[in-house]
């Protein structure tokens, strides 16, 4: 019996698979800059991300990133360009379409959103105080197909 309460316990925690929706390449279009990101899907409690915005043809922005479970946790690790230190952010929410972490302590953004849209465009949003003032930033996408 107490196996099966300790199963049933673990399974109700928010799992790195439940992220399996934003598996894929995307793109989408903020005024003149192209966005592109790509995620592997989840295998061995890990998912891998990478995003550049381009501009003009000439990647203006470039960031890597991380999903991993971590003693019941999930955390996004960013890591923008190659010289940045990685910056952790913990999940706050994870549901079947939506998933939000949150570093208070980071400068900004303090929050990064994934949400998966209902017609299977994503909705990608990184939030929080900027000296002082709120401030948002608003990445819609489409999913496309994967090339080399």
């Amino acid at each position: 019996m107490l196996l099966a309460v300790g199963l049933t316990a673990a399974e109700d925690k928010p799992g790195i698979v439940q992220l399996a929706w934003l598996a894929g390449c995307w793109e989408g279009q903020v005024g003149p800059v192209r966005i592109e990101e790509q995620w592997n899907k989840p295998a061995g409690g890990t998912m891998l991300g990478l995003s550049r915005n381009m501009k003009d043809g000439k990647v203006i922005f470039s960031e890597f990133m991380r999903i991993d479970q971590r003693e019941g946790k999930i955390v996004y690790t960013a890591r923008i360009g190659t010289k940045a230190a990685a910056t952790p952010f913990e999940s706050i929410r994870m549901t079947a379409e939506e998933a939000v972490f949150e570093n208070l302590a980071h400068p900004f953004p303090q929050r990064i959103r994934y949400r998966r849209e209902a017609d299977g465009s994503l909705f990608a949003r990184i939030e929080g105080l900027d000296k002082g003032k709120s401030r948002s930033e608003d990445y819609p996408m489409r999913r496309v197909r994967c090339e080399q």
